[in-house]
């Protein structure tokens, strides 16, 4: 799926442009990310007795030291992999969001060893760390090597080191 990711910023009317993708199990917090980076966020949700859940994508647009980030969320259910490929095409780096109090699924383990396999550099987001029996510990043990920042979208705690990040990332690639 990440074979087509991008190893160069795109650079159009003077702006430096970045696609990020964010990957992660059903209700692990891609959609709170996202609201968190940009309050204008674009969702598609369905509704579900327990809440609202993401049956497209999530889309929003952050401009963090001289680059313009546009964050996509994918859906964390199995059978949306079309739609995740489809959004993952041309991404410059991925974010595996954790439910810290849930742990690492298998789903998002298996996302970051790809991401890995193929060079696609990534962030590992320990969700919900305000929650009890959140686990940033749990989460890195899970991630092995991947650098791992913790993140609440209740307090906005990780936002500006998650945009640090990806800028690093970024000026890799400029």
């Amino acid at each position: 799926m990440f074979e087509h990711h991008a190893t160069r910023v795109s650079v159009r009317d003077r702006e430096n442009r970045v696609k990020v993708v964010a990957f992660g199990s059903y209700h692990s917090g891609k959609t709170s990310l996202i609201r968190s980076i940009d309050p204008l966020t674009r969702t598609t949700e369905a509704y579900n007795p327990e809440g609202g859940t993401t049956v497209a994508l999530d889309f929003g647009i952050r401009e963090h030291r001289g680059y313009k980030i546009f964050i996509y969320g994918t859906p964390g259910q199995d059978r949306f992999g079309v739609a995740r490929a489809v959004v993952s095409f041309g991404l410059h780096a991925g974010i595996v969001v954790v439910d810290s109090v849930r742990g690492m699924t298998s789903f998002e383990k298996k996302i970051l060893a790809e991401l890995t396999e193929h060079n696609v550099p990534c962030v590992v987001l320990a969700s919900k760390i305000d929650l009890p029996g959140a686990s940033v510990d749990r989460v890195r043990r899970d991630s092995g090597n991947a650098c791992v920042l913790p993140f609440s979208a209740a307090t906005g705690q990780g936002v500006d080191e998650l945009l640090d990040r990806l800028a690093d990332i970024a000026s890799t690639m400029a």
